[in-house]
């Protein structure tokens, strides 16, 4: 392996309510002390899934606004990126990119901005509309969006560490006029360190391809199989080439759990464990509502059942279609352990430190993955258990080398 592994740990909490009472998802401490163990772990990024609104049976994203949240974390961290996740959808772009470049300048150059288009409906009611936009509509928008939001921090030409004359500054207008926007520009804010925000994306769709490729320098993407990972790297890069030259790549992180046990027999024991514990659970009901099933009429014991399967009122391509991956290519699964193991959702891993890290390092030289997107319930155990053997193997940095975000990802193993 020619680079180190890149990891980012999505800080979406994983309870929602702790011993004491208190509220994780309200507590700036409590993601303080998780951006802090990233860092100390040297991973590249934390970054913020975000909602801007409550599904039906409340579950969802609760929790700070991200872009109020990562400004305290840079306070408080100095080499750890720092991404959030705004929507094309609601929003504007010249407030969201005068937000991210003040993220980026406030942590000296670490901030990166998750593109995502929003299909949730009670997200479309607190904004006035009845229903979101088709699929086509949001990502026309998202393209637009993203074009003119790197125009904006583009529209500065000179370098941020030079003494400015106010006067003589080589900065100019945008003009842009689109189907959805109309912005003039300049930004107010000059380019940062890294010269601008990291982008990324969540979407598996082709038009979710498409944004990637013209757009992303790292997508966190749904990666259940190995080969369905595989072949949506090699597509998505492709493209990337196609539309913006040959030398371009976009990094594939898909988002994973890791269950840790110290034998065999643990490792079978926790899965046991975690199978026998899934009726009424969140990932049940995130599964059920994902393929529009009943979870109450599921036989969990069953066979996958045939209606999981991307339909014309499929909300998430990308999550169902690596769940159909996942079962076409483990017919032998139960669908009690297709949930635990990420059916409809993100991949969960059971096994021992060395197990793990062997899964991690296998999928990327095989050119699946460039890295993983790690859930914060996971961090821990990885800080404690994973990385000290990946560091051993070469393929995770020992101590930070850059300065930025962009530093991180393009750092090399010595």
């Amino acid at each position: 392996m020619s680079r180190y592994l890149r990891f980012t740990v999505n800080l979406i909490p994983g309870a929602l309510q702790a011993e004491d009472g208190s509220h994780p998802f309200v507590d700036i401490d409590d993601f303080v002390r998780s951006a802090q163990l990233a860092e100390r772990a040297k991973l590249d990024a934390v970054f913020f899934a975000d909602s801007q609104g409550i599904p039906p049976g409340g579950r969802g994203f609760s929790y700070l606004d991200p872009l109020v949240v990562l400004p305290a974390l840079a306070r408080e961290t100095e080499h750890v990126g720092l991404v959030a996740t705004a929507s094309t959808t609601y929003g504007t772009p010249y407030a969201l990119a005068r937000a991210i470049l003040s993220i980026d300048h406030v942590s000296h150059g670490r901030a990166g901005w998750n593109i995502i288009t929003t299909m949730e409906p009670t997200v479309a009611r607190n904004f006035g509309l009845a229903a979101p936009p088709d699929r086509d509509e949001r990502y026309r928008r998202a393209h637009e969006f993203a074009d003119v939001v790197v125009q904006l921090w583009d529209s500065w030409k000179d370098d941020v560490t030079q003494r400015w004359d106010l006067d003589a500054l080589d900065r100019a207008p945008i003009d842009h006029q689109g189907e959805f926007y109309s912005v003039a520009g300049p930004l107010q804010l000059p380019r940062s360190r890294q010269g601008r925000p990291i982008l990324f994306q969540a979407g598996g769709s082709p038009r979710g391809i498409d944004t990637a490729a013209e757009f992303a320098d790292a997508v966190f993407s749904v990666g259940l199989g190995e080969e369905s990972s595989r072949d949506y790297r090699e597509r998505l890069n492709k493209e990337a080439r196609n539309k913006r030259g040959d030398s371009a790549s976009v990094l594939v992180l898909p988002g994973i759990f890791f269950t840790i046990g110290s034998t065999e027999h643990e490792v079978r024991r926790l899965l046991d464990d975690a199978e026998h514990a899934l009726d009424g659970t969140d990932a049940l009901h995130r599964f059920a509502g994902r393929f529009g099933l009943d979870p109450q009429t599921l036989d969990l014991d069953g066979p996958v059942p045939d209606e999981v399967a991307v339909t014309d009122e499929t909300t998430s391509i990308g999550f169902a279609q690596g769940g159909i991956d996942l079962a076409r290519s483990n017919p032998e699964l139960t669908l009690r352990r297709f949930i635990v193991l990420g059916g409809g959702g993100h991949r969960r891993v059971f096994g021992t430190p060395e197990a793990i890290a062997d899964d991690l390092i296998g999928w990327a030289d095989r050119g699946a993955v460039d890295g993983y997107t790690v859930f914060v319930e996971s961090l821990p155990q990885s800080a404690e258990h994973i990385v000290p053997l990946l560091q051993a193997r070469g393929v995770h940095r020992r101590d930070y080398t850059g300065t930025t975000l962009r530093d991180n990802f393009a750092q090399h193993t010595g």
